[in-house]
């Protein structure tokens, strides 16, 4: 029996100004970003190299079924 696998929800935001929620490939579709420059953005590495503000960051929210 398959298991259907659990998309995750991100939330992409600019400095304190929230800009768009959803899963990876729709963030991707509706903001023309690559899901991998999406991934990056939500790591630490990332948030570590830049400043909080004037940047864009991507969180992960949650699950959705």
């Amino acid at each position: 029996m398959l298991m259907a696998r659990r998309a995750s929800i991100y939330a992409i935001y600019r400095g304190d100004s929230f800009i768009d929620v959803g899963t990876l490939h729709e963030l991707a579709r509706r903001n023309k970003i690559t899901v991998g420059t999406l991934l990056f953005k939500a790591s630490p590495t990332y948030a570590q190299r830049t400043k909080y503000e004037g940047t864009v960051r991507v969180y992960k929210i949650g699950q959705c079924q």
